[in-house]
């Protein structure tokens, strides 16, 4: 497109939209509707910086109080690694109130039922978690929840691709994403 052809195409632009605004009957209802639409706008993009902003302070918090307890090296209670298995269950098992958690001394105790095939990876992970040495499984595998109850009704599968994707994103993550996607929208724009 030539420099002459494109400045046309904005006078165009330029004078149509002036057209529309300015218009003697309808301009001022079209102009206070662009006026609301910004002002709505930046009342939006303002509330949303500020829940982003207390959101990633609200993280860093709790990745600094995350390196102090690890630096602390103290032994936590049976409580405390009981709530941190828990925790940990909630992200790998598919049913994690099927499976009982007891703790002593280290020593974590897993008892009830879950798929046969989250059973390796649920030791595994309970094995990982702060506080722990050892882990007995004493936890039944079962092929399919079909005749189990504890593993009755709905329920997502942690980790899986499809569960990441419908889950609700916290405002740091949306805008690190969205930042990550613009940046290769541009990098892919450029070649």
């Amino acid at each position: 497109m030539t420099s002459a052809a494109r400045s046309s195409l904005i006078g165009a632009g330029v004078g149509a939209t002036l057209m529309f605004l300015l218009d003697p009957s309808r301009g001022a209802r079209r102009r206070a509707i662009v006026r609301d639409k910004i002002a709505r706008a930046a009342r939006k993009t303002r509330d949303a910086a500020g829940v982003t902003r207390r959101d990633l302070a609200n993280r860093m918090t709790g990745a600094v109080a995350q390196a102090r307890s690890r630096a602390a090296e103290e032994p936590a209670d049976g409580r405390a690694v009981c709530e941190r298995v828990r925790a940990e269950l909630g992200r790998v098992a598919s049913h994690p109130r099927a499976i009982h958690v007891s703790a002593t001394g280290g020593m974590v105790t897993l008892v009830g039922d879950a798929l046969a095939d989250e059973v390796p990876l649920i030791v595994s992970r309970v094995g990982r978690v702060r506080g722990v040495n050892h882990v007995r499984n004493e936890i039944t595998p079962h092929s399919q929840a079909s005749g189990i109850p504890a593993l009755q009704g709905k329920s997502e599968r942690p980790g899986w691709w499809s569960t990441w994707m419908r889950a609700s994103w916290s405002p740091t993550a949306m805008v690190a994403a969205g930042t990550g996607a613009a940046a290769i929208a541009i990098a892919l724009g450029r070649r």
